[in-house]
């Protein structure tokens, strides 16, 4: 199933909050913003075929750990970025994607992964790591951790999500 257009939308909304285009377009900083502007779509448009695939195998209760640890790779193989900065974007917009889409589907869960950044890095007590510099190796390691400490590893992203909700009062 192809995502419709409002769900494009909304996913670009959360790739953009991800801030991912700023951490990638250092990479660029030294290249004129015609360049710049062009890769930075190159980037956006492959993650979002990468987006298209996984969604799809996901409605089809098809989605494999695998999968996604081969769609990150892909991209950061493709795009020459980090593994921490082509898993950002993905695990966020499977995390929506689900609960968006899948009634909080228990099979499908446990196989989604925990978007990584600082902030997660810290509730494992590791010191904060660039996404620039995350590796697969460092990636799969964290994500183990965290299956340890979470039966489903997403959970371990929206218990922060909750506990601001509680704290701003709107939950």
């Amino acid at each position: 199933m192809a995502l419709t257009i409002h769900q494009k939308s909304v996913y670009l909304m959360v790739y953009n909050a991800t801030l991912i285009s700023r951490s990638i377009g250092k990479k660029f900083a030294g290249e004129n913003n015609e360049t710049r502007k062009l890769k930075l779509e190159k980037i956006r448009k492959c993650v979002f075929e990468q987006i298209e695939d996984l969604t799809t195998r996901m409605d089809r209760n098809k989605l494999t750990e695998n999968d996604i640890i081969k769609s990150i790779d892909n991209l950061s193989t493709k795009l020459g970025i980090s593994f921490g900065q082509a898993q950002k974007p993905i695990n966020v917009i499977l995390k929506y994607h689900f609960y968006l889409t899948r009634n909080n589907d228990a099979r499908i869960k446990r196989r989604l992964h925990c978007p990584i950044d600082s902030f997660i890095q810290q509730k494992l007590g590791k010191s904060r790591t660039s996404l620039t510099k995350i590796s697969k190796e460092n990636y799969l390691e964290m994500q183990k951790i965290i299956g340890e400490k979470s039966k489903n590893r997403i959970d371990f992203d929206t218990q922060w999500d909750e506990r601001y909700l509680k704290k701003w009062g709107l939950l």
